[in-house]
């Protein structure tokens, strides 16, 4: 085993590597590392949700150990994540070189930067003989058969240092404890939205989604015939409606099944006269580099995508992640919504709305359901057929009482009494998304209404209840939570312009512009609001 520098080897580096200030439990995880490994552990998986900047600890660990004088080979699988690591690297004073086409080669440099496309093309750098080896996005480049070689004997006797957000495989065959001994973990995403590192989204979900005849490859929903159930003009259309009733004006990105479905729903928004863009895998690096960064300079609304912005992605100011690709990935779906949780302060950003078309959030639940994270290794599953159990005593709709038994889970009919099972109604494009709430966020929601009912009834600024929220539970509440807290759904004109009054006498109190005044409006009775009501005063 090669042990990693001591963290008071970092005295030696330059003043710019000394200015990266790490936040307080990014400094707890690296420090967990070192004790970890000082135990002759020498591979470690660190998870650090999205959002949590693991990055930004491994750039860390890496200027230690330039430091010292030891060689780091950090393996990525995406060409953007090349990128995105060289300028964290350049923040801490790092110079590197590359294993990846395009890139300069500089064989001398401490630190290497590989595609893990490239590296089976290429042989110089098993001479590299890398003390450390940073696996990002280890969830997936762990298990490429390079790294496995690497591990086994290339550098049998490195260390190897494992970073991801979602450390779980698709198939039960796979554990991320088969190819590390032990798990170093960054709060988890709740803990984070609590001490205001992430901002708290808020769920819209179909009633009820069903994937009847789509087939299941390679452990996850067949492209192909989700592309059939999904990429159709109707819901296409609904999906474009949704976002204009919960999201319209957040910057948004749009997850889809296959190219052709993310062509057609971002040609959708853009002829409801929403600015949009699209992306996929083969979308040139520095077209998506430029779409990016119109998506931060508000020049785009909506980015949307297929397999291209789950990982290496990193626009704070997203505050709306639309879900229109189902999935049996729980790794896939924890990525797709910590898009829209970093936060953003520049902004204003206090929340993420997530609209889940694809019956995503009721199959994985909430984000901040998440409490902990295992390092389970994989098992055997073959030649064990999916079943499920004949409901006992309950009766279908023909009048037949289930039995209990153990029936395959393609068998609609028990073969041994008759019970017939229930067919999922069929999903129809008419049907709108519903608010979702964990039971943890139900007493916050019903908090947050009451102080604003309590910041009203007192005539003091609504601005109270969101400060009063935010000092109790570390966050701010998203902004839906305040519709209707305090005329309820159904308010009456006379209401609105009510509250109109109260809003305006706050703003003159305090000095506020009119958008302070739309935006306290638009919380309490939505975008709507103005037309609800006449001209109050001269304004509306």
């Amino acid at each position: 085993m090669i042990a990693l520098a001591p963290q008071k080897a970092i005295a030696i580096l330059p003043a710019l590597a000394q200015s990266m200030t790490l936040r307080p439990y990014q400094a707890r995880v690296k420090e967990e590392v070192y004790r970890t490994n000082d135990s002759l552990i020498d591979r470690i998986l660190v998870v650090a949700p999205t959002g949590a900047g693991k990055t930004i600890i491994f750039c860390s660990l890496i200027a230690d150990a330039v430091a010292k004088g030891q060689r780091v080979l950090i393996v990525v699988h995406r060409d953007v994540l090349i990128k995105q690591t060289h300028e964290k690297l350049r923040r801490f004073g790092i110079d590197c070189g590359f294993i990846k086409a395009g890139w300069a080669e500089n064989r001398d440099a401490l630190v290497q930067i590989a595609s893990i496309q490239t590296l089976p093309r290429r042989h110089w750098w098993k001479e590299f003989k890398a003390d450390i080896v940073i696996l990002d996005e280890a969830h997936v480049t762990a298990w490429a058969a390079v790294v496995e070689r690497m591990m086994d004997c290339i550098y049998p006797n490195s260390t190897y240092l494992g970073f991801t957000a979602t450390p779980w495989r698709l198939s039960k065959k796979e554990g991320m404890g088969d190819r590390f001994n032990a798990l170093v973990a960054a709060p988890m995403p709740h803990q984070l939205m609590d001490s205001g590192y992430l901002v708290k989204p808020s769920y819209y979900a179909l009633p009820q989604a069903d994937l009847k005849g789509v087939r299941t490859l390679a452990g996850d929903f067949a492209e192909s015939d989700l592309s059939v159930a999904c990429d159709r003009p109707e819901l296409i259309k609904r999906a474009v409606d949704e976002w204009f009733r919960l999201a319209e004006g957040r910057q948004t990105l749009a997850f889809t099944v296959s190219i052709s479905h993310s062509l057609h729903l971002c040609e959708a928004f853009q002829a409801a006269g929403i600015s949009a863009a699209h992306v996929d895998g083969t979308t040139p690096i520095p077209v998506r580099n430029r779409i990016y960064e119109m998506l931060a300079a508000g020049e785009i609304l909506v980015v949307t995508s297929c397999a291209a912005l789950q990982e290496g992605f990193d626009v704070p100011s997203v505050s709306a992640v639309l879900l229109c690709r189902p999935t049996k990935s729980k790794a896939l779906y924890f990525q797709q919504i910590g898009r829209g949780l970093r936060i953003s302060p520049e902004t204003g950003k206090t929340d993420c709305i997530v609209l889940d078309q694809a019956g995503n959030v009721r199959q994985f639940g909430f984000v901040e359901d998440l409490k902990q994270v295992s390092l389970e290794e994989g098992r055997d599953v073959s030649g064990v057929a999916p079943t499920k159990v004949c409901p006992k005593d309950e009766h279908d709709h023909l009048g037949h009482e289930g039995c209990g038994a153990i029936l395959s889970t393609f068998e609609m009919r028990c073969r041994h009494c008759g019970y017939q099972f229930p067919v999922k109604e069929k999903l129809t494009p008419i049907q709108a998304l519903e608010r979702l709430l964990s039971n943890e966020d139900k007493e916050r929601f019903n908090v947050y209404r009451a102080l604003a009912k309590e910041a009203y009834e007192r005539q003091i600024s609504p601005g109270y209840a969101a400060r009063k929220f935010k000092d109790q539970f570390g966050h701010w509440a998203p902004d839906d939570w305040g519709l209707g807290a305090v005329f309820g759904d159904s308010p009456t004109t006379d209401s609105i312009r009510a509250y109109l009054r109260f809003v305006q006498g706050v703003a003159q109190r305090k000095d506020k512009d009119v958008g302070w005044v739309n935006l306290w409006m638009r919380r309490e009775f939505g975008k709507g609001w103005q037309q609800a009501i006449a001209t109050v005063g001269g304004e509306a």
